[in-house]
């Protein structure tokens, strides 16, 4: 009692030390919130939150959403949808940057005039013109203002960025046209062309191609490397970072033991599914089946062979025999067969109770009444359907639900294909929020489709067989631990290298579909080049042994990185050196073409009317700088040797003559300017090349 006591006596102190520990554990659990979600990256010094990135990420994934019409967006796409996001920011950053240093902006007067005024923006009218009439709907862009509100959250989301699209759209055709403005091809310049092109030549050609000369005759050496290196290496700049990969896969597949024990389980399900109770069986497979119960009508064609030709000769009620349709084992119960259309079409008026909230103060019975009244009018003829959708719909926007495929339009499905063509239907929303006043506008020829309860079993390979693959990818990658050891350990045991060059966001890597596991360890900054992963990896029912072989940071790759990719090139430029040489002393030797053709062992060939502006040089191919001087040359002239692109060239320019479709200097103006503009299309990737961007997302996903 005595400690019990003291403690009483001192208990503001126990209080004390209490209170300040939580006030620490709040103000850490702050600072460790702040601290412990870094920012995805930063653009010119402008942070990209973790916040903001993601809330961007979601808008977009929810459009696809309801775009698509499904609850969950795949993850390969989810992937691309985050590359379209990050790219529209780093894109959005850098061209804001530059219209606030132009002072580019746009005027309330112009959004307006987009909006509802003379020069309405393309994005507006796409959206808002009616596809009966082709008129554009002004006031249904008023509807949005003035019950913005009230809109739902997806509407708003999509106006607000319908909004900053137009305004996006019109800031950039503004930077686009300072920028054209500057762009000018100068008279001379235009009046040089045409005036080449005004002359056509007939030529007597000498080509000693690069394959004339036998690859033991040159030596490639690391000079040459270099030299072409240099002369070329502008188009080796990388302008995303990348790693190369080299892996070896494993295939999980069964043995012949799984396929027999696989085909004596369905074997022994099969005698039990022609047992079961028809309450009985939608539980029945779904305990089964790899697939969950699937009451969709389908037509014969959408199911694989051969359970498409064995329904198509079942009866109703009749049982379809196991069989293997491509890597499964299937077996069925044809429920129903009903001819019904591929495709549906309604109209909706939506009478909402109070439970939606808003503005809407009608109870349930109120609604109930309005919308059987609305149908009756409708029915009557007294009022159209769109006419009863603009004086009565909750939601006039959304009233045409346009064609959608038998089995897209959930509870309303069965009725609108019960329903014939033109009639009108009430119906309750399963959430009690109101009615559906519904009128079938649309439907396709109907087909024969058949409703079948099916038990699918996919043919695998048993965990024991699985265990027994990873054991042996395991081993492999334990007594190979470098790069060089996998690549000679798997030609000891007759195992094919696969090579991939992969971008930090990738998703897939070549024949792999998820693979995103095995680039987030490339881009690992802990991961060593010249190293085999710690981890057998898995995807698509493969183990993936991979190691980092080359790391290629963004800026130019170094020679040895494309010292592969460039040795043909090399090589035909050290064979044109020895050509060049050939062809200049058969020249010094004689000025007959003839004779050089002889000297060389080649042959003189006759083209007639080349003109500057042509493609290609007659079977040659394009070779632009062979062309050009021709063009260049006067009549009864020997010019060359010229290193082409397909050899080397001497060619006898027999006689000019004026082509008999002039070029007009106007027009090459003209085409150039129009060039120009083309290439405007590359200036956000200038932007890019010129900016300091940070990218941090292979830390999240």
């Amino acid at each position: 009692m005595g400690i019990i006591g003291s403690i009483r006596k001192h208990s503001w102190i126990a209080v004390a030390v209490v209170g300040v520990a939580i006030v620490a554990f709040i103000i850490g659990d702050l600072t460790k919130n702040n601290r412990g979600i870094p920012d995805m990256g930063k653009i010119n010094g402008s942070t990209v939150t973790y916040q903001r990135f993601t809330e961007l990420t979601e808008e977009m994934e929810n459009n696809y959403k309801r775009q698509q019409g499904v609850s969950q967006v795949p993850a390969d796409v989810d992937y691309q949808i985050r590359e379209q996001v990050w790219q529209n920011l780093v894109t959005e950053t850098l061209v804001d940057e530059q219209f606030d240093k132009l002072g580019l902006t746009v005027s309330p007067a112009e959004v307006s005039d987009m909006y509802v005024g003379t020069f309405i923006h393309p994005y507006l009218r796409q959206s808002f013109t009616d596809p009966k009439t082709g008129v554009y709907q002004i006031q249904a862009i008023q509807y949005y203002v003035d019950n913005f509100e009230n809109l739902d959250t997806a509407q708003r989301m999509e106006w607000v960025e319908l909004e900053k699209a137009v305004k996006n759209d019109r800031k950039q055709q503004k930077y686009s046209a300072l920028i054209s403005r500057g762009l000018y091809m100068p008279n001379a310049i235009a009046k040089q062309i045409a005036e080449m092109g005004n002359k056509l030549s007939n030529v007597c050609a000498v080509n000693c191609s690069f394959q004339s000369v036998d690859d033991s005759e040159i030596t490639l050496t690391e000079e040459d490397y270099q030299k072409y290196y240099n002369k070329h290496k502008a188009e080796f700049r990388l302008r995303d970072e990348m790693r190369e990969m080299e892996y070896i896969v494993y295939p999980i597949v069964p043995t012949q033991k799984d396929m027999e024990d696989i085909q004596t389980a369905v074997e022994q399900t099969w005698e039990e599914f022609q047992a079961v109770e028809s309450d009985e069986l939608t539980f029945f497979v779904n305990a089964e089946s790899d697939r969950s119960y699937d009451s969709t009508y389908r037509k014969a064609s959408e199911f694989a062979s051969p359970m498409d030709s064995a329904l198509m000769a079942a009866g109703e009620g009749s049982y379809i025999s196991p069989r293997i349709a491509g890597n499964e084992w299937m077996m069925a119960k044809v429920l129903k067969i009903a001819n019904r259309p591929d495709s549906l079409r309604a109209s909706i008026i939506y009478i909402f109770n109070d439970k939606v909230g808003g503005n809407i103060t009608r109870g349930d019975e109120q609604a109930k009444q309005l919308a059987d009244s609305v149908m009756n009018v409708v029915k009557s003829g007294a009022m159209t359907f769109e006419q009863a959708v603009e004086k009565y719909s909750d939601d006039a926007q959304r009233a045409d639900m346009d064609w959608q495929l038998d089995g897209s339009f959930g509870f309303l499905n069965e009725e609108i294909v019960n329903t014939p063509e033109g009639g009108v239907f009430v119906v309750q929303h399963p959430n009690e929020v109101g009615y559906y006043v519904v009128k079938v506008t649309g439907k396709t020829v109907p087909h024969r489709k058949y409703r079948v309860a099916a038990i699918v079993r996919t043919i695998a390979a048993s965990e024991a067989t699985t265990r027994n693959i990873y054991n042996e990818a395991n081993r492999f990658a334990g007594n190979n631990r470098t790069y060089a050891e996998m690549t000679a350990g798997a030609q000891q045991e007759n195992l094919q290298v696969r090579n991939a060059m992969v971008t930090p966001m990738q998703y897939s890597v070549s024949g792999i579909n998820n693979a995103r596991s095995i680039v987030q360890w490339a881009f690992n900054e802990k991961t060593e080049k010249g190293t085999v992963a710690d981890q057998i990896f898995e995807a698509d029912d493969m183990y993936i042994v991979a190691a980092l072989k080359d790391v290629y940071k963004v800026g130019y790759a170094t020679l040895d990185q494309v010292r592969n990719m460039i040795e043909n090139q090399v090589r035909n430029e050290k064979k044109g050196e020895l050509l060049m040489a050939r062809m200049e002393e058969a020249k010094n030797a004689s000025a007959d073409i003839y004779a050089i053709a002889t000297k060389v062992n080649s042959t003189v060939d006759t083209l007639d009317s080349i003109s500057f502006n042509d493609y290609y040089l007659g079977k040659y191919g394009m070779e632009p700088k062979v062309q050009s001087a021709i063009a260049a040359a006067a009549e009864n002239t020997l010019i060359g040797p010229i290193q082409g692109a397909q050899g080397v060239y001497m060619v006898k320019v027999n006689a000019k003559m004026d082509n008999p479709t002039p070029v007009d200097p106007a027009n090459i103006r003209s085409q150039k300017e129009q060039s120009f503009m083309q290439g405007l299309r590359s200036v956000q990737q200038v932007l890019k090349d010129n900016a300091k961007v940070v990218d941090q997302r292979n830390k999240f996903f």
